[in-house]
């Protein structure tokens, strides 16, 4: 579109947005993308801008929940809707983010009278830090790539928010500009690509309230050398676990210092613990867990255990516990131990494999990219991965989506060798509790039997009737061998050897 033919009149501006298509999040998502960019390409003046920029952000403050919602109600990567939308919600902010930071830009670049008022500029550089921080947050939800650049832009608004005393400004009802940014730093050493929907949601909540306490110490001030989060504000990247220096001539350098979070953190773990009564609550313990593993890694971050080497070859994957025993049970719901009233002819096959090309193998798994098409690939889920005829059970570890694509990348780690359906009860039930379709992973010279069950079942020595081709027989639980938000695996005996 020309230029000139952009509208830039608030009015006109204000009614074309209230006639958004809200319900059609595309197509509402695209309109709201499009305008923004097409915003950036006009020379006006950056308060007119801002105005703009404001009407945009109250249609914002409209479509976004909606947006939020439906992705809450499934995984990035899970479907072409999601991928869709993923790209479309990254792209919008990306251009909300970059349309405040050309207007940052440019009110700072103008000469003004030494009476002119601050409070404009602060304002500009508060949104712009808001924008970065929401682009981000964003990105991590549908698993995508930050461009090049971004960190160091977020570097620079800080650096230039030290550089004039406004670190401690704020708009009303939100944190200061030094909260923002160093939220925008915990959520940037953190592996969201690991995390689930829900987990990262709560890992958000935490960075945020976490935040105000971590410091950013000058390595020029340090009195000894320390390992841990290394933050160089000349540098396009996150912060990042290296050795710390006293180092007078890196004033841009500081070193992160997690002790106040990591001790309200300690505090909130004993509290969950004392209160999840060991087991009896699986979303506790599912925060637990998760508060266990980000006070690990920030920290120490993880690293990488095996070698890997390059790999060229195609596998079939199949993904999500119900669709893995159908596939092993030979295309068929219908159990082998099944009673003849057990018909399973009414229920729907699942979707169709997917090939994705596998990048890099190593000891412990794979490097996967390709199209899912309609395989649920999300973090935490298990999938069947079947390479020139040998199917191994493996579970998806982190996940990266390439929105100009919808090409998806992922980690998987081998569980087992290709698994046997079984089906699995509690053996103290309630009234209407059915048999739930489980995989089994036979006992080896390395590894005992593993049951591996949807959901949360565990608790130490739980009993249930477990049922494969040759009848039933009763097994307690002797330990949880994996966990993630989407599976359990755990190790059983018959109960007559406990």
């Amino acid at each position: 579109m020309d230029p000139q033919l952009v509208d830039t009149q608030p009015a006109s501006v204000a009614a074309w947005l209230e006639r958004l298509p809200y319900t059609n999040l595309a197509e509402c998502g695209k309109l709201l993308g499009q305008g923004l960019h097409q915003l950036g390409r006009v020379q006006m003046d950056p308060m007119q801008r801002y105005k703009l920029l404001k009407l945009y952000l109250k249609a914002l403050d409209r479509y976004y929940p909606l947006l939020e919602s439906e992705a809450q109600s499934g995984d990035a990567a899970a479907s072409p809707k999601m991928r869709l939308l993923a790209a479309i919600g990254v792209k919008l902010f990306a251009n909300l983010f970059m349309a405040f930071k050309q207007t940052l830009n440019e009110k700072l670049a103008r000469r003004h009278g030494l009476l002119e008022r601050e409070q404009p500029k602060q304002e500009l550089l508060l949104y712009t830090m808001m924008a970065a921080r929401q682009y981000l947050n964003i990105s991590q939800q549908n698993y995508c790539p930050l461009p090049g650049g971004f960190w160091l832009d977020c570097h620079q608004l800080y650096g230039l928010a030290l550089q004039r005393g406004w670190q401690d400004k704020s708009l009303a009802g939100d944190d200061s500009l030094a909260v923002i940014y160093r939220q925008l730093l915990l959520l940037g050493l953190t592996a969201t690509n690991r995390l689930s929907t829900a987990d990262m949601q709560l890992a958000r909540q935490l960075a945020y309230e976490l935040a105000k306490q971590v410091e950013l110490l000058p390595l020029a001030q340090l009195q000894e050398g320390r390992q841990g989060y290394v933050l160089d504000l000349r540098e396009d990247a996150p912060p990042r676990y290296l050795p710390a220096k006293p180092s007078p001539s890196q004033p841009d350098c500081f070193l992160l210092e997690f002790s106040g979070a990591l001790a309200s953190m300690r505090k909130s773990l004993a509290q969950l613990r004392k209160t999840s009564s060991g087991g009896a609550h699986p979303m506790l313990n599912d925060e637990v867990r998760l508060l266990t593993s980000l006070a690990e890694e920030w920290q120490r971050p993880r690293r990488r255990r095996h070698r890997r080497e390059d790999a060229h070859a195609a596998a079939e994957i199949v993904a999500g516990v119900a669709a893995i025993w159908h596939r092993v049970n030979g295309g068929s719901w219908q159990p082998a131990d099944a009673a003849p009233d057990e018909d399973g002819s009414h229920l729907r096959p699942p979707s169709s494999p997917c090939l994705l090309t596998v990048a890099n193998r190593s000891e412990s798994g794979y490097l996967l990219r390709g199209l899912p098409l309609e395989q649920p690939l999300r973090a935490g889920e298990v999938l069947l991965l079947d390479l020139a005829g040998a199917a191994q059970l493996c579970a998806v570890r982190w996940l990266l989506m390439q929105p100009a694509s919808a090409e998806v990348e992922c980690g998987v780690e081998i569980l087992g060798p290709r698994p046997q359906p079984v089906r699995a009860m509690p053996s103290i039930t309630h009234s209407g509790d059915n048999f739930q379709r489980g995989l089994r992973l036979p006992a080896s010279a390395d590894s005992p039997a593993l049951l591996l069950l949807p959901g949360h079942p565990f608790s130490q020595l739980r009993e249930f009737r477990l049922r494969d081709e040759n009848g039933e027989q009763l097994i307690r639980v002797s330990r949880l061998h994996q966990q993630s938000p989407h599976f359990q695996l755990m190790e059983y005996r018959p109960s007559d050897q406990f």
